[in-house]
């Protein structure tokens, strides 16, 4: 009765055992940051120049930073983790 299951969908194995998973390489994940950021990065700043140009760099800076950094938390970093996840922890 005060047994605790763990669901596959929170990482078990056939027998309902907890699994460990992988270790990922930083390099790696480093290397795969980088390459969603630097386009990231570079988009935004291409779509915001019209509105932004007039601004000083650390303001321009000010305001593509935060939504750089909520691009890749939410939506390009967990898509490329997903994607390269094998590779990663190879």
């Amino acid at each position: 009765m005060n047994e605790r299951t763990v669901s596959r969908a929170f990482g078990a194995d056939d027998l309902g055992r907890p699994t460990v998973p992988a270790a990922v390489r930083r390099w790696k994940l480093w290397l795969l940051t980088v390459c969603g950021i630097y386009p990231t990065i570079v988009l935004l700043g291409l779509a915001t120049d019209p509105v932004l140009e007039d601004l000083y760099l650390p303001v321009r800076l000010a305001v593509l930073v935060p939504a750089a950094a909520a691009a890749m938390v939410w939506q390009i970093n967990p898509r490329l983790q997903r994607h390269f996840g094998a590779w990663l922890t190879r």
